[in-house]
């Protein structure tokens, strides 16, 4: 059951994260960014009764496919941009392949902010009116593909 809790977690975590990179992506003014995220959630909900996804292993299993690039949208805004073959291989019929090293680490960070979000931060602070979560992708990774681990040089004074 615990488990399940977390996959469901997790499914929060990184939808929070998507309306915070949308939300960071909104203040960079990247509205070209937007459009064409707009633009592929259009074409997205068409494909909305297609084949079922595959190779669920994190994410709630009744996860739509909306929902799913939704999600790597906010991943690749927290990533500062990457596309689509930093985490996956081949074509859109193989993204489910786990091939690439990077969808494994993925999921170890949606599993690690759900767990800081609901064990280590449960009850410190107050809670987000909207339900969004403290600790996203973005949290840390701020836009880069690897996360600063210390200030930058110079101090910031």
């Amino acid at each position: 059951m615990r488990l399940t809790q977390l996959k469901t977690a997790a499914f929060v975590i990184a939808f929070a994260a998507v309306i915070g990179a949308t939300i960071y992506a909104q203040g960079q003014g990247q509205a070209q960014g937007q459009g064409q995220a707009q633009q592929g959630q259009a074409a997205g909900a068409g494909r909305q009764g297609g084949a079922p996804l595959q190779n669920l292993q994190v994410l709630p299993k009744d996860t739509t496919r909306q929902q799913i690039t939704q999600m790597m949208r906010g991943f690749a805004a927290a990533l500062g941009g990457v596309e689509c073959t930093h985490c996956h291989v081949g074509t859109m019929q193989e993204r489910a392949k786990d091939d690439n090293p990077k969808k494994a680490i993925a999921r170890k960070m949606i599993l690690m902010t759900a767990a800081i979000n609901n064990e280590h931060l449960k009850g410190v602070g107050e809670p987000a009116a909207d339900g969004a979560a403290k600790v996203t992708c973005f949290t840390c990774h701020r836009g880069a593909i690897k996360p600063l681990t210390a200030p930058p040089s110079g101090g910031g004074h």
